[in-house]
């Protein structure tokens, strides 16, 4: 996770340090940046840092290491999807020390191998998002300032219960498609053209189809918490904003078995 933004940084004209829980995340980044043999060692003289975990758990784990060590007026980047409150506790904790805390929460925007890939969604004080944008614009293909801190984690929230919910139905479609003996290429070839198959969907369209190998098996399940989390996320949100979210709701019900079944776990 954040593999090829850091990859990206680290073939730039910016100077990286990476650090990773597991060291063969770590080998692929030999002798293209600095491997640093902490959090604190990331933090050292560091103008910039960026944040790509799975949950709001390991968002403050990370900052439990690299905010006491970070220096006066850096800025910490959390590119992982979180709880908005999460953001405001943790710039909070960052503005007590001098140290700048932005949303920076990323989509994919397209497929592509050494070029920017994603949108990077910003929230919190928008002269320090400025002064980021250089590296940002080395990942990312568009950037957009959503508001104050949390902000930009409410519109990446709002973004994953559209993306979820797409996905979902898709791979319904697809299997009713299947079920009613209609030929699933041609089903696709229909949608591609009038614009119905997102990526994302077709992305899981493609691993439902190759669901047998291992690999992708393992795919497939790392993803159902992935996506109860996200929706219950947008439940949160919800809550907070006096609304409900009565579609992300129903499929956060059923995400897991749904994911699963697809490979017989």
């Amino acid at each position: 996770m954040g593999y090829g933004q850091a990859m990206l940084l680290a073939k730039s004209e910016h100077d990286l340090a990476v650090f990773d829980a597991f060291p063969a995340a770590m080998a692929r980044f030999e002798g293209v940046a600095r491997l640093a043999t902490s959090l604190a060692d990331v933090a050292q003289d560091a103008d910039v840092i960026g944040v790509c975990v799975r949950d709001d758990a390991q968002v403050n784990e990370c900052a439990d290491g690299l905010i006491p060590a970070m220096k006066a007026d850096s800025v910490l980047l959390v590119h992982s999807t979180v709880n908005p409150k999460t953001m405001i506790a943790l710039a909070e904790r960052g503005a007590a020390r001098n140290i700048h805390v932005l949303d920076a929460s990323v989509t994919r925007t397209i497929i592509a191998q050494d070029a920017p890939f994603v949108f990077c969604m910003l929230g919190g004080d928008e002269a320090i998002a400025a002064r980021v944008k250089p590296v940002l614009d080395t990942y990312s293909t568009d950037t957009v300032h959503a508001g104050p801190i949390g902000a930009g984690m409410a519109m990446k929230i709002a973004n994953n219960l559209v993306s979820w919910s797409q996905i979902m139905i898709g791979l319904e479609a697809f299997e009713l498609a299947e079920a009613a003996g209609v030929a699933t290429d041609k089903l696709l070839t229909v949608m591609t053209k009038n614009g119905v198959l997102t990526p994302p969907m077709g992305g899981f369209i493609k691993m439902r189809a190759s669901r047998t190998e291992k690999a992708t098996g393992d795919l497939i399940e790392s993803q159902s918490p992935v996506g109860e989390k996200d929706l219950s996320l947008a439940e949160y949100v919800a809550k907070e904003a006096g609304v409900s979210t009565p579609i992300g709701t129903f499929i956060r019900g059923f995400i897991k078995k749904k994911l699963n079944d697809m490979v017989g776990r």
